[in-house]
């Protein structure tokens, strides 16, 4: 890899395997500029330098790539919202008890509700292209947000002593609470991700 090259995929955060082809397809581009140049009759530092005179400023280009990345990482993120929130509102409605559950209980639901609705239009809003601008930030930001509020009042609803899932066995109970954990940790996990990438500053 030249040195123009590396310094453009030095500050590049986003989904590793696109940003590798990328890297890779600006590599090859500029490798050719350089073996046109060398074919002319130009040394090989006269190559690189005029080569990366056409290509343009590093931080320019890396910006322009990162806007891709991000945008990207914004629809992954955006997708994992969109699949996984359903997916775990259901669980988590199967934990509920029987009975008439306590105000307060109904109170930390009704919260769970309108983190996840918000992270899910978020969601939306990007994958239909209704909203560009910080999207990776917003997905990230509504993802950590629906992760946090849902534990915070799960955790809340165990403490005020609301009753256990009913005509649950223990092997379905087990199997439900995996399902939640490993969802609630790919959400984090690509609301993290997001984040990162949404923050990323050329």
């Amino acid at each position: 890899m030249s040195d123009y090259v590396a310094s453009v995929a030095a500050p590049l955060r986003g989904p590793r395997r696109l940003r590798a082809d990328m890297v890779a397809e600006l590599g090859d581009g500029f490798e050719e500029a350089v073996a046109e140049r060398e074919a002319a009759g130009l040394g090989r530092d006269r190559a690189l330098a005029e080569a990366a005179a056409e290509f343009g400023e590093p931080r320019l280009v890396a910006a322009e790539i990162q806007r891709e990345l991000a945008a990207a990482q914004a629809r992954r993120t955006a997708w994992t919202l969109l699949i996984a929130l359903p997916a775990l509102t259901i669980m988590w409605d199967l934990f509920g008890g029987d009975g008439e559950p306590a105000l307060a209980v109904v109170l930390l639901a009704r919260l769970t509700d309108l983190a996840t609705a918000s992270a899910f239009t978020v969601a939306a809003l990007v994958v239909a292209g209704r909203l560009e601008r910080r999207a990776a930030a917003l997905c990230g930001a509504a993802g950590l947000v629906q992760i946090t509020v849902a534990l915070g009042c799960s955790a809340a609803i165990s403490a005020i002593g609301a009753s256990g899932p009913p005509g649950l066995d223990p092997a379905s109970w087990w199997w439900l609470s995996a399902g939640s954990a490993v969802g609630a940790a790919w959400i984090a996990v690509s609301a993290v991700r997001a984040l990162r990438v949404g923050r990323t500053a050329i």
